[in-house]
C-alpha cells in the first residue's frame, strides 16, 4: 500500500514590508484624451472606504457572505465567501486580510463621464502587515462603489503614479492598444506561467515573491520522494471577465485579475491513497483518506503593472491574494 501525504498550498501573505512609493509621472499615452473632473474627490471617496470597510467587517464577524453584496463582488467575493465555507469546516484555516478604510496611502482616481467607473486606493489598517490596494467599481450611476479586488502588496513593490490630469481614457481590456500586452492576454500570461514556469512566459514577468512562493511549492511538492505514488497536477486558469485595467503615469496600466487554481492529487495504482489526515482538507472532506484522489480549488487575485508599447520592461507583479476555496474527492 502506498501512502501519498497531500501537502497544504503555498501562503502568498507575507509579513515583510512593502514599498508603496509612487513612480514618477510620466507623458500621458497617446490616444487617452479623457478630461473632465475626477469620478471622485477626496470627500467622496472617504465615504466609500468607509462603508466598504464597516460591510466587510460586519460580513467578516458574522462569516455571512450574503452581508457582502451590496458593497462586494467579483474576485473580493469570490474569497471572501470561499473563506467562510473552509473556515465553516475548519477554524484554524486562514483568513483574508481585514479591509481597512485609513490611512490611504495612495490612490488612482481618472477622470472621465462613463460607466462603469474604476478606482483604485491603497490602504494600510493597524491590522494590515503590508499596504492593500483596493479595486472599487461603480457599473452604473445608481449602483454603489463596490469593492472588487483586495490585494496585499508584494515586499519591494512600487505603485505606479497615475496619469496626468485628463489622460484617463478607457484601456481595452481584451486588445493591447497603447499596452505592451492586453491586460487580459496579461493575465492569461501569468497563469500560463505559474501551471508551466519552463513554458512560453518564463521570460514574461520579473522576478515576484507571489510567483515565486506558487512556482516554488508546486516544484517541492512534484520532487518530494513521498509523492511518489501520485499523479499531481497544478493548473492555474485566469478569469478574463474579472480583468480591470487603469492608465498609469507612464502610459502603462495598472491591471487587476483573477485566476482559479486547482491542485490535483491522483493515485497511480490500486492500492494507492492519498492521505489527508490533519491537514484542512480532512475538515473539508470529512475523510482521511482517498483511493480516488482529489482536487483542491484556490482563488488567486494578482494586481500587476503592465508597461506602455514599446517599452523592453518585463510585466511586474506588484500585489497578490490567495485563498483556499474547496477541496472536492473525486
Amino acid at each position: 500500500l502506498h501512502v501519498h501525504r497531500l501537502r497544504a498550498s503555498a501562503s502568498t501573505a507575507s509579513t515583510s514590508t512593502a514599498s508603496p512609493t509612487a513612480a514618477a509621472t510620466g507623458a500621458p499615452s497617446a490616444g487617452s484624451e479623457a478630461s473632465g473632473p475626477p469620478v471622485v474627490v477626496e470627500s467622496q471617496l472617504e465615504r466609500i472606504l468607509d462603508a466598504v470597510a464597516s460591510t466587510v467587517s460586519d460580513a467578516d464577524a458574522a462569516a455571512d457572505a450574503t452581508l457582502l453584496a451590496p458593497r462586494v463582488a467579483g474576485a473580493a467575493l469570490d474569497l471572501r465567501t470561499g473563506s467562510y465555507a473552509v473556515r465553516a469546516k475548519d477554524q484554524n484555516a486562514a483568513v483574508p486580510a481585514p479591509v481597512a478604510a485609513d490611512p490611504v496611502l495612495l490612490d488612482m482616481i481618472p477622470t472621465g463621464a462613463e460607466w462603469p467607473r474604476t478606482i483604485v486606493a491603497l490602504t494600510q489598517g493597524d491590522d494590515n502587515a503590508v499596504p492593500q490596494a483596493l479595486l472599487l467599481v461603480q457599473d452604473t450611476p445608481r449602483d454603489n462603489y463596490r469593492l472588487t479586488s483586495a490585494v496585499q502588496m508584494l515586499p519591494g513593490s512600487t505603485f505606479p503614479s497615475p496619469p496626468a490630469p485628463g489622460a484617463a481614457g478607457p484601456i481595452p481590456l481584451d486588445a493591447s492598444g497603447p499596452l505592451a500586452v492586453a491586460p487580459q492576454g496579461a493575465v492569461a500570461s501569468i497563469a500560463d506561467f505559474l501551471t508551466t514556469p519552463a513554458g512560453a512566459n518564463a521570460g514574461t514577468f520579473e522576478e515576484n515573491s507571489f510567483a515565486e512562493a506558487i512556482t516554488g511549492f508546486q516544484a517541492g511538492v512534484v520532487a518530494d520522494p513521498g509523492n511518489t505514488a501520485a499523479n499531481i497536477t497544478f493548473t492555474h486558469q485566469s478569469q478574463a471577465d474579472r480583468t480591470q485595467a487603469l492608465l498609469t503615469g507612464d502610459g502603462g496600466a495598472m491591471v487587476f485579475g483573477y485566476l482559479t487554481h486547482t491542485y490535483s492529487s491522483v493515485p497511480k495504482a490500486a492500492g494507492d491513497t492519498i492521505d489527508l489526515t490533519g491537514t484542512v482538507y480532512q475538515s473539508l472532506t470529512g475523510t482521511d483518506t482517498s483511493e480516488k484522489g482529489i482536487d483542491v480549488n484556490y482563488g488567486e487575485a494578482v494586481m500587476m503593472y503592465v508597461p506602455p508599447a514599446g517599452s523592453d520592461d518585463r510585466i511586474r507583479v506588484i500585489g497578490a491574494a490567495q485563498q483556499l476555496l474547496s477541496a472536492t474527492l473525486r
